[in-house]
């Protein structure tokens, strides 16, 4: 598993034009994101749950949340 989303997104801008965008996304699992912080020498590592945008250092992570905010310190 690669976690990686390919997709064609397309969309009209706000002038009528329409654009496509050729995705190819990466997604990571909390254990991967403390991996590479460690890496890069930062100490104090916090992941929190996110509700599409509304991002709160008060929300527990659950496997509900399609975001996560990550807080870290050096």
């Amino acid at each position: 598993m690669t976690f990686r989303d390919h997709n064609t997104t397309v969309f009209e801008d706000d002038a009528g034009n329409k654009k496509e965008l050729k995705c190819n996304e990466r997604y990571y699992v909390p254990s991967e994101i403390t991996w590479l912080l460690k890496t890069l020498g930062y100490q104090k590592i916090d992941i929190f749950g996110a509700k599409l945008g509304a991002f709160s250092r008060n929300d527990k992570l659950t496997t509900e949340n399609f975001e996560m905010l990550i807080v870290a310190e050096k």
